[in-house]
């Protein structure tokens, strides 16, 4: 709509502007219902550089599962890094995979604006992952 008041001729062309309304609501809602079908159990993967931490993150974003090799746990100190650099990917992963389901469904290309706000270092691992989303 351009923000000008529109005007009707005849009742029959209000009836069919409101059920232009009524007709673009409920695709969204639609839409919307998809997307919470399709995003219900998505979750989010990640594994260390060595592949020596693996992380899950669950459909709200959480850590569900830190699963640590027996040759990982040799790293000392640099451990607890490994597992929050993959925790960090996987909801990076989870949040993209999220965003790129809601512009699939017809909702707001939200994908660049998420790219954005994922730190760069591990949006560039993330993304060189293979089998993305995105």
């Amino acid at each position: 709509m351009t923000g000008q008041p529109r005007e009707f001729g005849h009742p029959d062309e209000v009836l069919a502007f409101l059920d232009g309304i009524r007709q673009r609501n409920q695709a969204m809602v639609e839409r919307y219902e998809r997307f919470a079908e399709q995003a219900g159990g998505l979750s989010g993967e990640a594994f260390s550089s060595d592949g020596g931490v693996r992380v899950v993150v669950d459909e709200n974003g959480q850590v569900a599962t830190v699963d640590i090799a027996d040759a990982a746990l040799r790293h000392g100190g640099l451990l607890a890094g490994m597992i929050l650099g993959a925790i960090r990917e996987a909801q990076a992963a989870r949040a993209l995979k999220l965003a790129e389901l809601g512009t699939e469904l017809g909702g707001v290309p939200t994908v660049d604006l998420v790219r954005e706000a994922i730190p760069e270092h591990v949006r560039d691992i993330v993304d060189q992952r293979p089998g993305r989303l995105w």
